[in-house]
């Protein structure tokens, strides 16, 4: 381990309302550093993904033998898949029955001595009975249980997956609604693209539709193409010691265009962005962020609302949203994504439409994501976004995801 956590708070812009919630509380970094062999490679797997009532993205699966039901939050950069389990307190409410390990013949809990579970902090672990039992303290809330591995059924594909059999969970968690837990796709030994032994995973966000989640080969096949692609860059923090990695998948920003001009400073002041699924808003570097309300302003040709409603920065009559322009981000190796004004201005309830992109001043970045960007679901919404592990690239091709489960 030996990695600083990073803090990073961000505002999810969520229909007039917006949420604090904490990155790292779906997040704790207790299984990264794993030396672990993975399973088979999971082939093609495709998993409908739908938008939750609090702005998250959620894929329902099974856990155990026989199978119990399981939704959990899609998180991009969590490091590994986590459940609330019985017998669970506190725990957040769910809408589906806690998972019983005791009820699945396939449930098998971590020995103290295995190398999975004393790769977790001392201060995090607490062994009994030759029992793996772990607490993560986070920002948004601390999450204990145990350690184990179990059948997933996920999409059509069946594998022996290591998780967090959570059975302490923060009430301040309730913030992520009825899911049950999270499923991690980070860059990291325990994550589910890892466990799955994939080469490339993509996914396409559909707004109030559902969307799909693509692990192997189908990625590639409805994701690729000549779309040109951006190189992931790997950012490590002083006294790192996971072999130069970490959970982010980050890329290089060229620049930003609205309405086909070049916005001054968006690539000096921001070169680094971080993706994420958690996050509905996106976040700029200041300058970057400064120069983007000037742009928009002159674009639509009428001044802001003086007082804009919380926790927005930038609004207008919801008139001018048809003059808006589109917004487009161009990556290192010549990749693009379009953004349209509906995916960047959002009605506030009360005639305005308000931008969800802010500066990423106000989220107090450290660590390996101090000076980063980060781009949010909703400016990721109708694209498949492919991650093309083997070859280490990002890519993005504008698509109807609704069309594709």
């Amino acid at each position: 381990m030996g990695r600083p956590v990073a803090t990073l708070f961000v505002l999810c812009f969520i229909s007039v309302t917006a949420c604090s919630l904490s990155e790292q509380a779906t997040r704790g970094r207790l299984l990264a550093g794993v030396d672990a062999t993975p399973p088979a490679a999971g082939g093609a797997v495709a998993v409908p993904i739908y938008l939750s009532s609090q702005g998250l993205y959620v894929a329902n699966f099974t856990i155990g033998t026989p199978p119990q039901p399981v939704s959990a939050v899609v998180d991009l950069t969590g490091e590994l898949v986590w459940t609330q389990c019985t017998p669970c307190q506190p725990c957040f409410e769910q809408d589906l029955p806690l998972f019983d390990p005791t009820k699945s013949s396939t449930f098998r809990g971590l020995p103290c001595g295995s190398h999975l579970c004393e790769s977790i902090p001392e201060s995090s672990r607490n062994c009994t009975s030759d029992v793996c039992i772990y607490e993560a303290p986070t920002k948004a809330g601390d999450t204990g249980g145990k350690a184990g591995t179990d059948t997933f059924a996920i999409g059509a594909a069946k594998e022996t997956l290591g998780f967090g059999c959570v059975v302490m969970t923060d009430k301040r968690l309730k913030t992520i609604g009825g899911p049950s837990g999270i499923v991690g796709l980070g860059r990291t030994p325990w994550s589910l693209v890892t466990q799955m032994n994939v080469t490339a995973f993509s996914y396409c966000l559909a707004g109030k539709s559902s969307g799909a989640l693509f692990l192997g080969a189908t990625a590639k096949q409805l994701a690729g193409g000549k779309n040109s692609s951006t190189p992931f860059v790997i950012k490590t923090s002083a006294g790192s010691s996971d072999n130069g990695s970490n959970p982010y998948y980050m890329v290089k920003l060229a620049g930003i265009k609205t309405g086909g001009a070049p916005l001054q400073a968006a690539s000096s002041s921001g070169s680094t962005v971080l993706l994420d699924t958690v996050s509905r808003a996106s976040y700029l570097a200041d300058g970057a962020y400064k120069a983007l309300k000037k742009a928009l302003t002159a674009a639509v040709g009428v001044q802001p609302v003086a007082s804009p409603p919380k926790p927005y920065d930038l609004c207008f009559p919801k008139a001018v949203a048809g003059d808006a322009p589109e917004l487009v981000f161009t990556f290192d190796g010549g990749a693009a994504l379009t953004v349209p004004p509906a995916n960047y201005l959002l009605a506030s309830g009360n005639g305005t439409v308000c931008l969800t992109i802010g500066s990423s001043a106000s989220l107090n970045l450290t660590g390996e994501l101090e000076g980063a960007s980060i781009l949010g679901s909703l400016q990721q919404e109708n694209v498949h976004v492919l991650f093309d592990l083997k070859e280490e690239t990002l890519s993005f091709k504008p698509a109807d995801c609704s069309s594709l489960t």
